[in-house]
């Protein structure tokens, strides 16, 4: 009998410990949710960049609502200046991003997407050269 208490306190604190932290990763549906960059691609300019983990200072998390509303939050390496508000899916593979009201100052700008899970996605951000990042779905 007097064993079974410290195993039972074992057992309730290794289970604690053991579980995913369900605050910082989340499930989106589609392209809908929270996603926040882990990694970047770096390229020189000659198609032979690689994805590399992005710091804090680099990763962004960008948010697609369901009513059509995106918000986009960059790193404290970047201009947190956000032009886009919009989002509308062009393909199951291409996004518009626009602004409100779209103008001539923000015009319209196209990214892509691919390997779209519920835990994931690589969003390409529509630049001359390769430029993309990995997200993984955030709360």
């Amino acid at each position: 009998m007097k064993l079974r208490y410290p195993i039972c306190v074992t057992l309730l604190f290794v289970s604690m410990f053991s579980c995913k932290d369900d605050d910082v990763y989340a499930e989106n549906n589609g392209l809908v949710g929270k996603w926040k960059m882990v990694e970047f691609l770096y390229d020189p300019g000659d198609g032979s960049g690689e994805f590399q983990k992005a710091s804090e200072g680099e990763s962004s998390v960008v948010e697609f609502k369901a009513n059509g509303d995106f918000k986009e939050t960059k790193g404290a390496l970047y201009s947190s200046i956000n032009s886009y508000t919009k989002y509308k899916i062009l393909s199951d593979k291409k996004i518009e991003l626009s602004g409100a009201p779209a103008s001539s100052a923000y015009p319209t700008h196209n990214w892509t997407y691919n390997d779209l899970t519920p835990t994931s996605v690589t969003l390409g951000f529509g630049c001359d050269e390769s430029c993309a990042g990995k997200f993984v779905a955030i709360k």
